[in-house]
């Protein structure tokens, strides 16, 4: 393939995903988006999208149900996978995958580090309660996790006291 065309190739994936992760950042905080490089029937032409919180999922799916996009009809749907690093075939990173296009783990069409910056910025700027949002849920996890150390810590910390109300 001529170098012209593969640029034009690559300039023509990246207008689709930044048009479709602008699209979908208006229902809600999105997390990752893939889009599937594979070419198996039931993966051809599929994007998907993670989103930090189920009801914003609901509304994505919900509003982009029946619309179209370049004379196709969009036919969103839950995925059971949650976490997409377990979704990704290994291989294919590393090159070696041997079922290429037809492999049932997602082949991730790659986008550059720079379009993806770019694109959460944008999102961040243009929705700044998601920006709240991602920091309570960093206090949330935090608290969380000093639960799960407290228990063990809490005699101890009670000892002291004691300890030093006795002094």
């Amino acid at each position: 393939m001529p170098e012209e065309d593969l640029v034009e190739a690559i300039e023509h994936f990246e207008d689709f995903y930044e048009e479709v992760f602008m699209e979908m950042a208006k229902f809600g905080e999105v997390e990752e988006m893939v889009v599937a490089d594979n070419i198996g029937d039931h993966m051809i032409g599929n994007v998907y999208m993670k989103f930090y919180d189920e009801l914003q999922a609901e509304a994505a799916m919900k509003g982009m149900n029946g619309r179209y996009y370049v004379g196709r009809m969009i036919m969103a749907e839950y995925s059971p996978v949650t976490d997409f690093r377990e979704a990704k075939c290994r291989q294919y990173k590393e090159g070696t995958c041997e079922r290429g296009g037809f492999c049932n783990f997602m082949h991730p069409k790659p986008v550059s580090r720079d379009l993806k910056k770019h694109l959460f910025k944008w999102m961040y700027e243009r929705f700044p309660q998601y920006r709240e949002d991602r920091r309570k849920r960093r206090e949330e996890e935090e608290n969380e996790e000093k639960e799960k150390e407290s228990p063990s810590e809490r005699p101890k910390e009670r000892e002291r006291r004691r300890s030093r109300s006795r002094s």
